[in-house]
């Protein structure tokens, strides 16, 4: 979790002139955006390096097959990862336990609100991830890196995910009886995503 951080008098009246005169502290106006910087990998789908202002995301898309869950024979699976590393803020812990593995409350929550965000506007259509009904089906994952902090995390989060899908392209297959066939890129052209909305 985030370390308590209060501001000195200082700081805060120096926030509330700002704030008076119209400035952010990052000298931009009140209503101005900050710079958006997307850039895609050519050679692999999904990879996305994404800036908003100086806040700073390396996201990777990626799949596999597996089992669906149990309620749900007939959808695939989606899930976001996050890690936020302490060189993104000082100010962020190097995990709930200090190991580098275990997630944060913040790395926790950012991805539960990303995965939402993309279910409920059908930005992933999950049964089209869907092989055979109740024993293959594809997951798709959303692997997303903080490279540095600046603010907006969650709408950069939501963008980046957002276009990494959107890039991303699967591995073609085909049912024969009960067995899959995976093809390699080099014998099918891989697949993109499947929305609701097309």
């Amino acid at each position: 979790m985030a370390k308590s951080y209060e501001i000195s008098t200082n700081e805060r009246d120096f926030i509330l002139e700002a704030l008076k005169n119209g400035l952010r502290l990052d000298s931009r106006k009140l209503l101005q955006m900050r710079e958006l910087d997307i850039k895609l990998d050519e050679k692999e789908f999904g990879v996305v390096e994404i800036s908003l202002g100086k806040t700073k995301l390396y996201i990777r898309v990626s799949s596999e097959m597996v089992q669906p869950y149990e309620d749900r024979p007939f959808e695939g699976i989606f899930q976001v990862s996050t890690e936020i590393s302490p060189m993104a803020a000082p100010f962020f812990e190097s995990g709930a336990t200090g190991l580098s593995k275990s997630q944060t409350d913040e790395e926790i929550l950012i991805s539960r609100l990303i995965e939402k965000a993309v279910r409920r506007s059908n930005a992933l259509d999950l049964e089209s991830l869907c092989i055979i009904a109740g024993s293959k089906v594809w997951s798709i994952r959303v692997d997303i890196q903080f490279l540095n902090y600046d603010g907006n995390f969650i709408d950069i989060c939501c963008l980046g995910a957002m276009i990494g899908l959107l890039h991303y392209k699967k591995t073609d297959c085909e049912v024969s009886g009960n067995d899959v066939i995976i093809y390699d890129t080099r014998q099918r052209e891989p697949v993109p995503l499947k929305s609701d909305k097309q």
